[in-house]
């Protein structure tokens, strides 16, 4: 193997195993990234990786070392795969069910344009005014990717903001027009601003529900045709015309509301089974990092 000067080839001597040795670098990665320097990317010298000190055990000792971390990371690596594999599952349900939804058609099911059920009804506020600049400022930074979580959420004083803003209420679903293949929908059970790169909804009275249509946003075929539609040089962006030129077959107001409180169940289901998965794999890390420290301080 050949590799380039970004790389260094420690060759182990003097009865260390090399092994041995990939263990240790590996239960010390935090020393080493402390060592790194450079503004652009860190880079750990040679004269400072040669001063590292290497806790040398008897080659038997070594051995008996390798053998049972290899063993026990053998089974974290199986554990690692299946719980991700686990959390992917939990996922695909969702997802496979959300777009079941969303491609069904019935009797006394009708087609509507996204116009004929939703509009655009907020206006431009400017952040800096008293009556705004308090208000919670919601931009695609602060929703979660397919789940609608709000995050790191300030206000607009807070954040300095002076651009104007869309003024939204919680009759709205807020939806991000930069990225569409990211997801970003959001129903706020606050009043607040949004980002100009963002659209608040309204449902309009007997079109559509607003729990249906924030689901219809994060459906699949709704995706779809929103990242056909957003190729642009630079920033891929849905514009107006296009998101309300969207198809949908829709039930009753009330079938409406009926599947979206399965679908939201089901979604807290997910979430509950990710999270409970998320916390296996870092238990999983943990417990590497224990096992490593174990080895090399005499306690394995």
């Amino acid at each position: 193997m050949a590799t380039n000067q970004g790389c260094k080839g420690l060759v182990p001597r003097n009865g260390l195993d090399s092994k041995y040795l990939y263990h240790y670098l590996t239960s010390i990665v935090p020393l080493l990234n402390d060592l790194g320097t450079g503004a652009t990317f860190k880079e750990l010298s040679g004269g400072k990786l040669k001063e590292v000190p290497v806790p040398v055990a008897p080659f038997p000792e070594q051995q008996r070392i390798v053998a049972i971390l290899d063993e026990a990371f053998d089974g974290i690596a199986t554990a690692r795969v299946n719980a991700e594999q686990n959390r992917q599952n939990a996922r695909t349900l969702f997802e496979s069910h959300l777009q079941s939804v969303f491609t069904e058609r019935r009797d006394g099911w009708v087609e509507k344009r996204l116009s004929d059920v939703c509009a655009i009804t907020s206006r431009l506020v400017d952040p800096r005014k008293d009556e705004f600049a308090d208000l919670t400022h919601v931009g695609a930074g602060n929703i979660e990717s397919k789940t609608g979580i709000f995050i790191d959420l300030q206000t607009a004083r807070e954040e300095g903001l002076i651009s104007g803003k869309f003024i939204f209420d919680e009759s709205m679903v807020l939806y991000s027009k930069i990225r569409p293949y990211l997801m970003k929908v959001a129903r706020p059970d606050f009043n607040g601003l949004c980002s100009a790169d963002m659209y608040p909804l309204t449902p309009l009275p007997n079109g559509i529900s607003r729990n249906y249509l924030f689901h219809l946003l994060l459906s699949k075929p709704f995706t779809d045709y929103a990242v056909q539609g957003s190729a642009r040089a630079g920033m891929p962006k849905v514009n107006r015309e296009h998101l309300f030129e969207f198809r949908v077959w829709l039930p009753s107001v009330e079938r409406q509301e009926e599947l979206s409180a399965k679908l939201d169940a089901l979604h807290d289901e997910t979430q509950r089974l990710e999270s409970l998965y998320q916390q296996k794999l870092a238990a999983l890390d943990e417990l590497k990092k224990s096992l490593l420290h174990q080895a090399f301080s005499g306690a394995l």
